[in-house]
């Protein structure tokens, strides 16, 4: 019968702006108060015409205010998954005007029209949904976690509202297959709701609002399955008012000022936090409760819940591998950059001495050459004063861009300062050394000039003393009147 589901997305951010301040107003405390007033008019008065009349009104009105808000709020966060909403809704409210109609002339409702209504909002919630948290980067572990969580609640579903339709000698094929529509439909919303928990775990309230209405449908639709299947259900009573507090948590959510706010995803997609975890183990162990609680007694629902545990156990196994690639990753990116400068990519000085330390080994070793330049740009201090610290920047950025061609892969380029370059050149005698740096002195971009000096290791060097001579000679270059190369 009655069926629809709205969107969600739990949502943090601890930048968003006030919420009294982005348009909204008090409205949706008055739709909000309006609508549990209908709620509660309508299970408090006789089952009938009055009560149907309220009922599809109130579904109505709900679809209308959403597109109002669509149409006339501003900066209005995804717009097109709320437009998918307010005609979800207003499927929904179609189907309402028909199944009371049939219901009131006595006419069987069910399957009737209404449900080609009540069936064509789920697709429309299912694109919203997935709407709402399309721009979060880190989607892959919250849907691993919401498909974890929707097939482990597919196994008792299957038990209590699925199950029972197969099994009911009394429904034609039409029957079985709209009844079992319904709860089919659920199970794969909520993996979809789920998602925008995980991915939004912030307090916005609008966000909080269209979650417990989302929440509601979904708790309506299956109470309404259940008492189907079972016969306690009667129309006009709190199932049915269930559906309308949905319709006026969805409305207040679109016209909260907060609905505004963009959604800030800054949960790591390795974060595991213990609530989730929580979570994530409670509903893996549904499946073989189920199994224990069914042994023997229904076989059909042993083999779902068997086959449910499969599932849960390869989605688990998917979990834990992009757990793996993102720890991999985050520590890939971690040592790079303990070891190279933020700004231009090039070594830093922690690299630096561990480097040069390795290759001084080596050189004493083998008895191999090993030539050291120091470089500094001539005249940086004016350059950023005349045309900012953001052209520094940017010259810094294309003068390593630059230096890196010349350079071999076993050569080692590293930023020790402001505009201070050190060049590691191994297995390299002191006049191919000098001619590697004048190719670099002449790349440099942008018309400025460098100084550099270089120094050949000898023996009773150290890093220390070996770095200290191709400074010595740098200055000299600097006070040989600039834009040279000195070597020693």
């Amino acid at each position: 019968m009655k069926q629809s589901n709205g969107d969600s997305g739990d949502t943090t951010d601890s930048r968003a702006r006030p919420e009294g301040v982005l348009g909204g107003g008090n409205a949706w405390q008055w739709l909000l108060l309006g609508g549990l007033l209908l709620t509660l008019f309508y299970v408090v008065i006789p089952y009938g015409l009055l009560a149907s009349s309220v009922y599809v009104a109130a579904s109505a009105f709900a679809a209308i205010a959403i597109a109002l808000a669509v149409k006339y709020r501003l900066q209005l966060v995804r717009p097109f998954a709320w437009v998918l909403i307010a005609g979800a809704l207003g499927l929904a409210a179609s189907g309402h005007a028909v199944w009371y109609w049939l219901d009131l002339h006595g006419l069987e409702p069910f399957p009737s029209v209404a449900d080609v209504f009540y069936l064509s909002v789920y697709p429309l919630f299912m694109v919203a949904l997935w709407k709402l948290g399309h721009r979060s980067g880190r989607d892959a572990g919250a849907l691993s976690d919401a498909l974890i969580v929707g097939v482990a609640a597919a196994v008792p579903g299957w038990a209590l509202l699925i199950d029972p339709y197969l099994n009911n000698p009394d429904l034609s094929a039409i029957q079985l297959l709209v009844s079992a529509a319904y709860p089919v439909a659920d199970l794969i919303l909520l993996p979809l709701i789920l998602r925008l928990i995980f991915l939004h775990r912030a307090r916005i309230t609008a966000h909080l609002f269209l979650l417990s209405g989302m929440l509601a449908y979904l708790v309506a639709d299956m109470l309404y399955a259940h008492g189907n299947s079972a016969g306690w259900y009667e129309p006009g009573g709190m199932t049915d008012g269930l559906w309308l507090v949905a319709y006026a948590l969805i409305v207040a959510a679109i016209w909260h000022p907060s609905a505004s706010v963009e959604p800030y995803c800054d949960v790591s997609q390795v974060e595991m936090s213990g609530r989730r975890l929580v979570v994530l183990g409670t509903a893996s162990m549904l499946a073989p409760t189920v199994i224990l609680l069914t042994a023997g007694v229904d076989v059909d629902v042993v083999r779902i819940a068997a086959i449910g545990s499969i599932l849960l156990f390869l989605l688990v196994m998917h979990r834990m591998a992009g757990l793996m690639r993102e720890t991999h990753r985050q520590a890939d990116e971690l040592e790079k950059l303990s070891r190279t400068d933020p700004l231009t990519g090039a070594a830093n000085r922690r690299y630096l001495e561990d480097a040069l330390a390795r290759e001084i080994s080596r050189a004493q070793r083998l008895d191999s050459p090993l030539t050291l330049a120091f470089m500094d740009l001539d005249y940086f201090k004016r350059f950023n004063d005349t045309y900012g610290h953001a052209a520094g920047d940017e010259l810094l950025e294309e003068l390593v861009r630059l230096w890196r061609s010349v350079l071999r892969d076993s050569d080692l380029l590293a930023r020790i300062g402001g505009e201070e370059f050190v060049v590691v050149l191994p297995d390299t005698c002191s006049d191919e050394a000098q001619e590697v740096v004048e190719r670099m002195r002449q790349s440099t971009p942008r018309k400025q000039t460098c100084s550099a000096g270089i120094a050949r290791f000898g023996p009773g060097d150290t890093a220390e003393t070996f770095v200290k001579r191709a400074d010595q000679a740098m200055y000299a270059a600097k006070h040989g009147g600039r834009n040279r190369v000195v070597l020693i």
